[in-house]
């Protein structure tokens, strides 16, 4: 599935599991237009999902926040639960906060 987002943040992870296995991966931090309004919340709430080491390098190439138009997939999670993955990230602009006057 493709959309275009407000990618928030980016960020990479690298630790070692009670396991003792190396868990690496990283998680991006976006907003979309869809939102639903209830009688106790309003505006949008940000999603994080899982994403490739290609993804994260995108973003930190050209910063964040900013608009990319974003590529995802399922895949298994945990118990066999579907788990969004974005698989590519192409910038679209930059985008940056109106300053208070």
């Amino acid at each position: 599935m493709s959309e275009t987002v407000l990618i928030l943040r980016a960020s990479k992870y690298d630790f070692v599991s009670d396991k003792g296995e190396t868990i690496k991966g990283c998680n991006v931090h976006f907003i979309n237009d869809y939102q639903v309004e209830t009688e106790t919340a309003v505006g949008d709430a940000p999603m994080k999902v899982a994403a490739s080491e290609e993804v994260f390098m995108e973003v930190k190439k050209n910063k964040a926040p900013g608009i990319y138009q974003i590529n995802t997939r399922t895949k298994p999670g945990k118990d066999g639960q579907a788990t969004v993955v974005v698989t590519q990230a192409k910038f679209v602009q930059a985008f940056t906060l109106a300053q208070a006057r």
